[in-house]
């Protein structure tokens, strides 16, 4: 149910119970909506009867799409030869034979990950490789335990203005670029 425009009570039909505005009309049907004129073929839709007029051919109209195609007769042109595009060579196609498909081998060793990584683009866990496999991004390389025992703690001071952490050899904190105090 909608509501009048004038008296805003609820309207079930097309016109107002209360004050007799009318909201529309009713839908026609489609022989009254859309009347058939003389001499008009029907087109045959979804819920419409067919219209059973017969076919006629126009005779002096040159069929195309169900008689054979003749080759038009075309005048040559000075300078080209003329050439039939149906009597060509059959050549298998395959590729070429002297092109190697394999990997080419690298003068240095790889470089190894040392343990499975996690692609943080895809999520795909790979153990082999520097890129993903699935997205083809570039892996976060984890480190070895090497580098985390040399990796030493830096010491970091807090920003002032922003309360951020940032490491102690800067001059500027990272985040809100003000000047960090110097000790």
């Amino acid at each position: 149910m909608r509501p009048c425009p004038v008296c805003e009570s609820p309207v079930s039909g097309w016109t107002c119970e209360v004050c007799g505005k009318e909201l529309g009309r009713p839908a026609l049907a489609a022989a009254e909506a859309f009347p058939s004129l003389e001499g008009l073929e029907l087109t045959e839709l979804p819920g419409l009867p067919a219209a059973g007029l017969p076919l006629e051919t126009t005779p002096d109209l040159e069929l195309t799409l169900r008689a054979e195609v003749r080759a038009v007769p075309a005048d040559p042109v000075p300078g080209l030869e003329a050439t039939e595009s149906s009597g060509g060579p059959d050549v298998p196609a395959g590729g070429l034979a002297d092109v190697d498909l394999g990997r080419e081998t690298a003068a240095e060793a790889p470089t190894v990950v040392p343990a499975a990584a996690t692609c943080r683009y895809c999520r795909n866990v790979q153990a082999t490789g520097l890129f993903c496999d699935r997205c083809g991004m570039r892996l976060p390389r984890p480190m070895t335990p090497t580098e985390v025992a040399s990796a030493a703690p830096v010491e970091r001071i807090t920003c002032p203005r922003c309360f951020e952490r940032t490491p102690a050899d800067r001059p500027r904190c990272g985040a809100c670029g003000a000047l960090l105090p110097t000790e």
